[in-house]
């Protein structure tokens, strides 16, 4: 299934590192004039099974509805849209035309654009987004998937917007700049992180148009600033992946990034309109690091070696070739990058260092060293055994059973290990947000170098104590090595710089483990030309192809329907 996928680090903010001042030159974008009336049938989309649904559609809610299924964008638009696939690639100009830094890093002007109304008829400007960043400053408790705060947040007139930071902000261009935005008129007047919205107002090619508890549709905005060929949007409700298998195969569902085992047989032979990134396996690109999450706050989980052995005791393959049907490979450096696109970050002395079944042996000496002892089978230290839960949506059928079959593993090496399935995914994020939670597996964020990877892993300036939501490192991991890292990257302008930085955050993860790296993550992706053209390809890779925001609106924009 394709969870939901956090935001990762844009191409163009690597790009602009060497210089004081950058302004973007827009990738070409269909929605660039005012739509006639849209044309075609509904397009269907699922992105993540959630039944039954809830009337919630705050972007900034990570139990919301709206969140949950990733369709924020096509309602609350970003400044921009980046292509990851591309780090070459200028971003999509959405309600920003162009952007400028300053101050070394540490102030970033946007132009917005201008013409633009709200779905509720009132005139969008620079006015909304200034307020949107200082809400995100000011309101705690909102999901903003990592975006650093600015000091302050500015509109000199309608068409300009600045932000000033307390650092330098190069290398978070991509989560600045993919920041949604609300409109001042009405979130002026709640309070943002219980907002439910469930009558979202924004500037998106889609508005809301009917709700119930088994699925919403969005019809087309008819005062969108841009041009749009899909008239409707339907997100039907599903309680797990292998209810969407056969209404996928026969084209009931148009768009779609789930786990689908067998995918050539159940899906793709089924009919010449269904289709994958690839023509043939292993059919899916990878975008992320899949990873066995820690909670540091709790014990043993709080000792680097226990979770050092854990790691090793994992059987990697097994959960590539029964969890993932091969679809996604077993990561095989304890640095956590994900390879091989990050080839040239890796220091060769941790180059090839899981064994892809598991090392027992190293288990057993990592222990053993850190005065464990096997009692009755089970590893003990001070009269208690390494006990720990894994907690996963029973809907993501995948990491549902990958959670089982490392309980499995663990289990017969001597930890005692549970799994917690969960039967909401929103709730599940909630966990994981507050720190509720002893592990779970979750995929990394995305990007063209491994900045954004760590920096969601490791941060600490984005997390929480216990029982408040974090924005990342929802493992409440904490070391001051890995946070002059971080900011070493950040406000690097040469390459040497940053390389030196990912260096020693690979050496961290190596020998701390706040995560245990898993597999390459799949960008989970099917889709049919049974009703549009017009999708993203291994032949025509101009947006990141998952079904979720923002790179969804890109996704659409850009179809067609076949008559």
């Amino acid at each position: 299934m394709n969870h939901k996928m956090m935001k990762g680090l844009a191409a163009a903010a690597v790009l602009c590192m060497a210089v004081a001042a950058c302004s973007s030159s827009a990738a070409s974008s269909p929605s660039s004039s005012k739509s006639p009336s849209a044309a075609g049938k509904p397009l269907v989309i699922d992105d993540t099974p959630i039944s039954p649904m809830t009337d919630t559609f705050n972007p900034y809610s990570a139990t919301s509805t709206g969140y949950v299924v990733g369709a924020e964008a096509l309602y609350n638009e970003p400044l921009m849209i980046f292509n990851t696939l591309n780090p070459q690639q200028a971003p999509y100009d959405i309600l920003a035309t162009a952007y400028k830094w300053s101050n070394g890093g540490r102030t970033i002007t946007f132009t917005i654009r201008s013409g633009v109304k709200w779905s509720d008829g009132k005139p969008f400007s620079a006015s909304d987004v200034a307020f949107t960043f200082n809400m995100i400053r000011t309101a705690a408790g909102l999901e903003t998937d990592g975006t650093p705060v600015p000091a302050s947040a500015t509109a000199p007139n309608a068409t300009t917007a600045v932000l000033n930071f307390k650092q330098p902000e190069y290398a978070n261009l991509f989560l600045i700049a993919q920041t949604y935005i609300v409109p001042q008129h009405i979130w002026a007047k709640v309070k943002p992180s219980t907002f439910t919205d469930t009558n979202p107002v924004g500037t998106g090619p889609f508005v809301l148009d009917k709700f119930t508890p088994q699925g919403f549709t969005l019809k087309k905005n008819p005062d969108y600033w841009g041009k749009v060929s899909v008239p409707e949007i339907s997100y039907p409700a599903y309680t797990a992946n292998f209810n969407i298998v056969n209404p996928l195969a026969s084209g009931q569902i148009d768009y779609a990034g789930n786990d689908i085992a067998n995918v050539q047989n159940v899906y793709l032979a089924k009919s010449p309109d269904n289709h994958t990134w690839y023509t043939k396996a292993p059919y899916l690109n990878p975008n992320s690091v899949v990873s066995l999450f820690f909670n540091v706050t709790k014990t043993p989980l709080n000792d680097p070696k226990v979770r050092q052995a854990i790691s090793y005791g994992i059987n990697r393959q097994q959960l590539s070739s029964q969890g993932e049907t091969g679809y996604e490979a077993p990561e095989t450096s304890t640095s956590g990058l994900l390879l091989p696109s990050a080839q040239s970050y890796l220091s060769p002395s941790l180059a090839n260092n899981l064994p892809a079944a598991g090392d027992p042996a190293k288990v057993t000496s990592i222990l053993t060293s850190d005065g464990y002892k096997k009692v009755g089978g089970k590893w003990m230290k001070n009269g208690k055994p390494i006990s720990f839960s894994i907690s996963d949506p029973i809907p993501y059928s995948d990491y549902y059973l990958d959670a089982q079959d490392i309980s499995h593993e663990l289990d017969a090496l001597g930890f005692s290990v549970t799994v917690n399935g969960i039967g909401n995914p929103a709730v599940w994020d909630g966990d994981l947000t507050n720190g509720t939670y002893d592990t779970a597996i979750h995929w990394s964020n995305q990007g063209p170098t491994p900045y954004q990877i760590y920096d969601n892993w490791l941060d600490e300036t984005l997390s929480a104590p216990v029982g408040k939501p974090a924005a990342g490192d929802v493992g409440r991991y904490k070391d001051p090595a890995a946070q002059a890292a971080l900011s070493q990257f950040a406000a690097s302008a040469s390459t040497a710089g940053q390389h030196a930085a990912i260096t020693k955050l690979e050496n961290i993860m190596n020998a701390q483990v706040p995560v245990a790296p898993l597999l390459a993550g799949a960008d989970w992706y099917e889709f049919s030309t049974r009703n549009y053209t017009g999708w993203e390809s291994a032949t025509n890779p101009f947006m990141n192809p998952t079904p979720g925001s923002p790179y969804l609106e890109e996704t659409i924009l850009h179809l067609k329907p076949v008559s």
